[in-house]
């Protein structure tokens, strides 16, 4: 297994690390980015959608293989006790974008400085505000598509604690689950907490929504479909004698099947219609309810998944294990219907070497969560020959590879 790094990604890696950005505030990290590929041989373009950016290394006619890796972190105060840890109060790579940014770039780096690269094209695509789910949108109305070639394929890894260091999983066909966030918003004159019988209560509105969405999947959900709604976050600002005049509840949905997905929509909207009557508010005038973002459901092209597993195994000796789709969610998909290529979606496994499947703690999107020193090493050979394979053909094949140079 060829695990060898640039000898600047360890650097890169904990400098991001230590300085994490929230989604569209990006600006340090997609310059470091640019300037290490700038300096690799990239030609690069900044800007598209705010802080996303694009590198192309061009080596002539031939195949064009893209990969798309993420610049935000989350709004988590970091509780690792690592000696790199987040300088940034309240934000912390908690999602390993770090790490995938910086396997990415040494790759590619890797890949660069050989003499021997097959003819064709590589293009990575660094997203802002994934975490948000709005970022590769916001790319694409940019005009990503039309400031960088169209891939024959699309590659996007991610880390994983469910396993362990040195051990890739993916799944064929549907991978990852598609994702819709609503808003819910009440509003009320206010009043005072002494007088609780003056007038409707935004906060015990958002309270009993709150715990009536947690029935949606158990009630309204048959046991063999899969479903999460969730609340992440409810926003009532207020004093201690105020009343609240306004409550906005976050509503997070995830589905596989499109008759799933809308059958949930519907008994959402059904449950805030009834929860605002139930609290004296009138829908429409004092409660809203808008639909935020949709994220589809990521997709493997389950042929050029299996290529990829076969490139991964021959070439580093590496277990690429298949497992069932996640109910995570990722806007890459977005990207994949605009370039409309096949695309491959895996995740590296981020546990104690050795160590077995399965959810572990502390996990992905927690404030203790820290990939194992190994890891970056794996994602970046495993990066690094997915490349090549989209290079050689090995992924796709002519039947597949894009026209002439654009």
């Amino acid at each position: 297994m060829t695990l060898t790094l640039p000898d600047w990604a360890p650097d890169l890696y904990q400098t991001l690390h230590r300085r994490p950005e929230l989604g569209f505030q990006e600006h340090r990290t997609a310059g470091l980015l640019a300037e290490v590929l700038a300096r690799e041989g990239f030609t690069v373009t900044r800007g598209i959608g705010g802080t996303g950016l694009a590198a192309v290394l061009d080596r002539g006619p031939g195949p064009v293989v893209a990969a798309r890796a993420e610049l935000d972190a989350l709004p988590l105060q970091e509780r690792t006790g690592a000696a790199f840890a987040s300088e940034e109060d309240g934000v912390m790579h908690a999602c390993g974008h770090d790490l995938h940014l910086t396997a990415l770039a040494g790759a590619a780096a890797q890949l660069a400085s050989r003499p021997d690269l097959p003819p064709g094209r590589i293009v990575l695509i660094l997203q802002p505000a994934e975490e948000l789910g709005s970022g590769a949108a916001r790319m694409v109305a940019d005009g990503l598509t039309e400031a960088v070639p169209r891939p024959d394929v699309l590659l996007s890894q991610h880390v994983s604690a469910m396993a362990p260091a040195g051990v890739l999983v993916s799944t064929p066909g549907p991978a990852l689950a598609a994702a819709d966030t609503l808003v819910v918003t009440a509003r009320a004159p206010g009043g005072h907490t002494g007088s609780p019988d003056s007038g409707p209560d935004p906060v015990l509105f958002a309270a009993s929504l709150t715990q009536r969405l947690h029935t949606v999947v158990g009630r309204d959900v048959a046991p063999f479909e899969q479903a999460v709604v969730s609340v992440p976050g409810i926003a009532a600002p207020s004093a201690p004698g105020l009343r609240a005049p306004r409550a906005a509840v976050t509503v997070n949905i995830r589905t596989f099947e499109e008759r799933v997905r809308k059958a949930v929509l519907g008994r959402v909207d059904a449950l805030v219609r009834a929860e605002a009557a139930a609290a004296g508010l009138a829908f429409g005038d004092d409660v809203q309810l808008t639909h935020d973002t949709h994220v589809p459901r990521v997709e493997n092209n389950a042929p050029v998944r299996d290529r990829l597993t076969a490139v991964h195994r021959s070439r580093l000796a590496m277990s690429h294990l298949t497992v069932p789709p996640a109910l995570a969610s990722d806007d890459v998909s977005l990207l994949v219907r605009a370039f409309g290529c096949p695309a491959v979606y895996w995740f590296v496994g981020s546990g104690e070497p050795g160590g077995r499947l399965g959810p572990v703690r502390p996990a992905c999107h927690t404030d203790q969560y820290l990939p194992h020193p190994a890891t970056l090493a794996v994602a970046t050979a495993a990066m690094r020959e997915a490349l090549l394979g989209g290079l050689t053909g090995e992924l796709c094949g002519p039947a597949h590879q894009a026209g002439p140079p654009s």
